[in-house]
């Protein structure tokens, strides 16, 4: 069962990548990652992402595809922390893009490995 202190981490990072996926810029959101990165796609499948500039060109193309896709905007729910010993946890989290009425675009589960500081 999650601690608070892992709650925080948890929601902290989503939040996080709240304010970097509002930028639209891939750089943003490279910065909540460590490399190499391994992503899982909307299509199901691993990519490797083993440098900086890996990540910021997934990203980028993820976000130009939401801006596409009249996605203005990403919020989070339904939050999952599962610690693993004293230093690592699995996180899952609903996922929602809104246009700019705040009408959801997209919906899926995603989940994170985060390191407990």
């Amino acid at each position: 069962m999650a601690v608070p202190r892992e709650q925080s981490v948890a929601r902290e990072f989503l939040d996080a990548f709240v304010a970097a996926f509002a930028t639209f810029d891939g750089a943003c959101v490279a910065d909540l990652f460590a490399t190499p990165h391994l992503a899982l796609s909307s299509k199901g499948e691993l990519v490797l992402l083993p440098t900086r500039a890996d990540v910021e060109r997934y990203y980028q193309a993820a976000l130009d595809s939401y801006r596409r896709d009249a996605c203005r905007s990403a919020r989070w729910s339904e939050l999952d922390v599962a610690p693993m010993g004293s230093r690592a946890m699995p996180v899952t989290a609903t996922w929602e893009l809104l246009d700019g009425e705040d009408q959801v675009r997209r919906r899926w589960r995603q989940s994170y490995s985060l390191q407990i500081a």
